[in-house]
């Protein structure tokens, strides 16, 4: 259901603005993002415009990354499935996984490529929607709305 095709014409569509939901997030997550960042399942990168990040972003849907190109242009971009980015290893301060584990009944795959390119003492940064694929998101920090945070520093 959720395969490239689908994303691609998602992302063709106007995605919309930045709205208070992403300046809210923004707000809580930006403390942790340093140094060198990677966003796993970038989309539209709607979240980093007008912003000063060192971004690589990762998407499977060209469509998404065209998109994210004109939202933050100053970011890297690969073509590639966040499972398996095909990165280096321990090269980056930051991951984020906004609003990319919602998608996954297990996330222990997409969080062991997460901490594989993670740097002792960065973080993971990821956006969870409570209650889709039926997980109970509650015990995490709530950001807005029906958004909910996790995070991680790798030791």
């Amino acid at each position: 259901m959720w395969d490239k095709d689908f994303w691609n014409v998602t992302w063709s569509r106007p995605y919309g603005r930045y709205n208070s939901h992403h300046q809210k997030v923004w707000e809580v997550i930006s403390p942790l993002v340093r140094g060198k960042v990677v966003d796993l399942g970038c989309g539209t990168c709607l979240i980093y415009k007008g912003k000063d990040v060192n971004l690589t972003g990762v998407d499977f849907s060209r469509e998404g990354l065209n998109q994210a190109k004109i939202n933050y242009p100053k970011g890297k971009y690969i073509l590639a499935d966040a499972l398996n980015t095909g990165l280096s290893s321990k090269e980056y301060n930051t991951c984020m996984i906004l609003g990319l584990l919602d998608y996954f009944e297990n996330w222990e795959d997409i969080l062991k490529e997460a901490r594989r390119l993670v740097i002792s003492g960065g973080f993971i940064i990821a956006t969870l929607l409570n209650g889709f694929e039926g997980h109970n998101w509650t015990k995490y920090e709530h950001l807005v709305s029906n958004w909910y945070l996790y995070k991680e520093k790798i030791i």
